[in-house]
């Protein structure tokens, strides 16, 4: 096993390619994540709107029935 490390060690550009592989692997992922993590975000806050949105109009039609029996 300590022959095999030695041997790895030694090529330096074998290690490298590999760290390489794996940091281009994980910086995949957390694009990915962070592209799920903003779109759950996205999706939060287009809830909140509509949300708002409803109680805007909510209060709309209110004011429309005070304007109705004001007259």
């Amino acid at each position: 096993m300590y022959e095999d490390v030695y041997g790895i060690c030694e090529n330096v550009e074998r290690v490298m390619n590999m760290f390489s592989k794996e940091l281009r692997e994980m910086d995949r992922n957390t694009v990915q994540y962070m592209i799920e993590e903003q779109q759950e975000k996205i999706e939060e806050q287009q809830g909140t709107i509509e949300e708002l949105k409803e109680a805007a109009e909510n209060k709309d039609r209110e004011l429309e029935e005070l304007k109705e029996k004001l007259r």
